[in-house]
């Protein structure tokens, strides 16, 4: 069972890089998988899948639920949000999980079943062979390389933290669910380091030929160069679908049930967004330099950024 895994900060397009490789006939896209349980599957939930539907009534997840159920031998909705806070939300996730890998916990076992079976039911509900999961935490991908069950790909989506600051910061940024209230700017610094580091220890924890590292400018870019790259780590031929971005060809986001409001348009385009070159405050610039400058030069980026194409 093939997972490719989305990790990093948010707000680094994840959710575009998701749905884009979801149109690949062999790639399944689900988004933010992670949330479903808990904001999907519980009692009064109303997350909504991208088709539209709420996801109680999406012709694709209630099937899957169905089958997850049926593998775990329970639908225990609660439990598994539980095992979720221990090892993937909590502040002591890290030591829990890092305990794990030494002396697996029945609680960890419990968790590592559960997980797989969710993929699993994907796999067999969709007919794919490969899953996306962009839920981004770095948690969820480090216990995920401790699951045996799964063939593992890790792809840590990095952006420039400037554009970070710059989506948190956007008039009425908002998601389907909440309208952001604009994080100061050092704050959103301390969280970009924090995520990529975390991204980048775990990133080496998977073999070099089972990892990816992938910059959102280069992505939207050059979206060819980088599918090609992607396709060279699954081992699949993903032209077709640089082919359909190339020639303005919407791309559809399917079943995805978490990530950015993007997921929920009919026909999507990729499209770069630099605004913060022009837009975002010298201050936060300054700040986010004097914390995060040594960081960023290590993934390519300047101090005065280059001028993308419009």
């Amino acid at each position: 069972m093939k997972i490719v895994y989305i990790t990093g900060a948010g707000h680094i397009g994840s959710t575009i890089l998701d749905i884009v490789l979801g149109n690949h006939p062999n790639i399944q896209g689900v988004g933010e998988v992670s949330k479903i349980h808990r904001s999907g599957w519980m009692a009064g939930s109303k997350r909504r899948c991208a088709c539209g539907a709420p996801v109680a009534e999406c012709c694709f997840w209630p099937k899957v639920r169905e089958h997850w159920a049926r593998d775990t031998a329970s639908d225990d909705i609660a439990r598994y949000v539980h095992l979720q806070g221990l090892f993937e939300r909590h502040r002591d996730a890290w030591p829990r999980l890092l305990s794990s890998r030494r002396r697996p916990s029945f609680e960890f076992r419990e968790y590592q079943r559960k997980t797989e079976a969710l993929y699993e039911a994907i796999v067999a509900v969709s007919g794919k062979r490969i899953v996306v999961d962009s839920s981004l935490t770095s948690r969820r991908a480090y216990a995920l390389t401790q699951n045996p069950g799964i063939d593992l790909s890790l792809i840590h989506l990095v952006r420039d933290g400037r554009g970070v600051i710059w989506s948190l910061k956007k008039p009425g940024k908002k998601t389907l669910t909440k309208v952001y209230e604009p994080a100061p700017s050092w704050r959103t610094t301390k969280y970009w380091i924090t995520a990529n580091l975390q991204s980048a220890w775990v990133l080496r924890r998977v073999p070099e030929q089972k990892r990816l590292l992938l910059r959102y400018e280069d992505f939207v870019t050059n979206p060819a160069e980088a599918l090609g790259r992607i396709g060279a780590l699954l081992g699949e031929d993903l032209t077709p679908v640089a082919e359909r971005l190339a020639h303005k060809d919407g791309i559809f986001a399917g079943h995805t049930v978490g990530g950015s409001s993007v997921r929920m348009s009919k026909s999507i385009q990729l499209r770069a967004d630099f605004a913060w070159h022009e837009q975002l405050p010298e201050k936060d610039r300054r700040i986010f330099w004097l914390l995060a400058g040594w960081l960023a030069q290590r993934y390519g980026y300047a101090q005065q950024p280059l001028a993308q194409p419009a």
